[in-house]
């Protein structure tokens, strides 16, 4: 839900744009949900799936990035721009939010698929599933809990 609403606002702020300046706005959005969803899965592979590093990377990237921008147009003798660093840290937010939710629904809720585990007694190892891979579905783990299943009397 808190998604959501951060989500709408964003949406809203993106909408509000001027008319002449949208093709300026649009580019640092989109160049700062490309940089964020960088920096921020780099962040989440980096800090072993930390949430709030993943965050720090996405926003962090982006408004870096925005900064450098500006820093680099001002050198040139140009405008420095307020609204192109937000509208580039806009863009890491965005992804901050796409890879919260991506990376949120690989953790899982720790439901089990309801499976039957397997287990193997190394003194027993029975590498015949091989067969059932070739006459059936290809799938290896399917095979080997086929295997399993037989070798035990479950059929």
């Amino acid at each position: 839900m808190k998604n959501n609403i951060l989500l709408a606002v964003l949406m809203l702020v993106v909408i509000n744009l001027n008319a002449q300046a949208t093709a300026n706005a649009a580019k640092h959005l989109g160049a700062g949900v490309v940089i964020g969803a960088v920096g921020g899965y780099a962040a989440h592979k980096v800090f072993k799936g930390s949430r709030g590093w993943m965050w720090a990377g996405a926003v962090g990237s982006s408004l870096a990035a925005g900064l450098a921008k500006e820093t680099y147009d001002r050198s040139r003798s140009l405008e420095w721009e307020n609204d192109d660093i937000v509208y580039t840290a806009i863009g890491g937010i965005i992804s901050g939010l796409v890879l919260d939710m991506i990376l949120d629904s690989k953790r899982g809720s720790g439901k089990r698929c309801g499976c039957p585990p397997l287990a193997f007694n190394m003194d027993n190892v029975n590498t015949d599933f091989v067969s059932h891979i070739a006459s059936g579905s290809g799938d290896i783990v399917a095979a080997i809990q086929a295997n399993h299943l037989i070798n035990t009397g479950l059929q």
